[in-house]
């Protein structure tokens, strides 16, 4: 009971000092917690549905399937109560604050559960901790909504599918289409789980496809809205968001490097649902002549590249409380050992670890397919901090046994 009680202790701290920092810097920083990019987009977004209950994005008399309405609503719901002015901002920025501390709870748990309480607080200092978790919390985006939608979603199918039942997977589905409607990056992830599922409980196939059924049902019920206004707005089925041209034909650039030689001119259309078309067509025709003019140029920076891209540098744009981003690239180094903790686990113990691991191995090929840049990269970064505490520990302890049995 006592080591219980002090693990939880720990924890707590850990997750009071994080949200105490973060409050510090809502405090300190206020409206200079922008990146002037999306962020204006989506609290302008959230602005318009509040005063007129109009669902746009960049223009202000166009209805948007750009993004899909989950964080726009989540501001506006906020928005309603608290005005958007600085006190609505602010208020936004602590709600946040409070979901990146759910964030270092489910984080705990779930490594706790693949592993032990020792690797789970060593994942939950990290996740606390690392300055852009503390920062994003400041930033109208989707970033830390979707972290905690993401960390739950995937915390809870570890758990459930160890005692399935239909309500569930009923509940999986919910989170799950709550999810996408945040980032619809997420969208495959049920092939993920049900991959877990039958080698991690080999259950039979008739077993997983009633439980598909289950999900995809509650999955239905949660985006049935989207679509039914998507359809009155657009006269077609959109069924999730029409925003992957634009960042699908950025990625088609080597190194995103866009020259008078090498930029290629396309026609707007009537609405951005028609100008996202032009660019998938655009795009598609870049990678076709790309790959056939520098084949091995071309596979290089659709795998590599762009994994460097996603990995290798920072979500820290901006400097806050004098930290410079070499500081952060330090800590943010330590995290990345991650990915050697997971290969390492993955060889013990591949159907127990195939779930977090496949989640990142996923969404790295997704962002490589479109386009990869680090803050694509922000919400799997606790789950990576889990195998980072992995290494960690295991380091540490094999280091001690070695000194141990050192003779003198």
């Amino acid at each position: 009971m006592m080591k219980i009680n002090k693990i939880y202790i720990v924890l707590t701290s850990f997750i009071i000092c994080s949200f105490l920092i973060k409050i510090v810097l809502i405090i300190k920083y206020k409206n200079l917690l922008t990146l002037d990019s999306d962020d204006l987009n989506y609290i302008k977004s959230a602005v318009v549905l509040v005063k007129k209950g109009f669902f746009v994005f960049h223009n202000y008399n166009e209805p948007t399937v750009f993004i899909t309405p989950l964080y726009p609503l989540f501001l506006a719901s906020i928005f309603k109560i608290f005005g958007y002015g600085m006190l609505g901002f602010q208020a936004v920025r602590i709600v946040q604050a409070v979901l990146s501390s759910i964030t270092v709870l489910l984080i705990f748990l779930t490594a706790r559960k693949l592993f032990n309480d020792k690797i789970g607080l060593v994942a939950a200092f990290l996740v606390s901790f690392y300055l852009p978790n503390i920062v994003t919390v400041g930033y109208m985006l989707t970033e830390t909504l979707f972290t905690t939608l993401l960390c739950l979603l995937i915390y809870l199918s570890i758990i459930f599918v160890e005692v399935p039942s239909k309500i569930k997977f009923f509940i999986l589905g919910a989170i799950w289409g709550i999810a996408v409607l945040c980032r619809p990056t997420v969208a495959l992830f049920p092939i993920l789980m049900f991959i877990y599922i039958l080698i991690h409980n080999k259950y039979k196939i008739i077993t997983v496809i009633k439980f598909g059924v289950i999900m995809g049902l509650s999955f239905s019920m949660i985006l049935a809205p989207w679509w039914i206004r998507n359809y009155q707005d657009y006269k077609q089925f959109i069924p999730l968001a029409a925003s992957s041209g634009n960042p699908m034909l950025q990625g088609t650039y080597l190194e995103y490097k866009q020259t008078p030689q090498t930029i290629s001119y396309y026609k707007l259309g009537k609405n951005a649902f028609e100008t996202d078309k032009s660019e998938v067509n655009l795009a598609k025709k870049r990678i076709t002549n790309g790959f056939g003019e520098d084949f091995w140029g071309y596979l290089r920076w659709y795998t590599i590249g762009k994994t460097y891209f996603l990995w290798m540098t920072i979500f820290y744009w901006k400097q806050y409380f004098g930290i410079t981003p070499y500081q952060v690239y330090l800590f943010h180094c330590i995290i990345l050992l991650g990915f050697i903790g997971g290969i390492i686990a993955l060889y013990r113990k591949f159907a127990t670890y195939f779930l977090p691991i496949s989640v990142i191995v996923y969404f790295n090929i997704v962002h490589c397919i479109t386009m990869a840049f680090d803050r694509y990269a922000f919400p799997l970064l606790p789950i990576l901090s889990i195998f980072s505490a992995y290494l960690i520990v295991n380091t540490f302890t094999f280091l001690q046994k070695s000194m141990s049995i050192r003779p003198n």
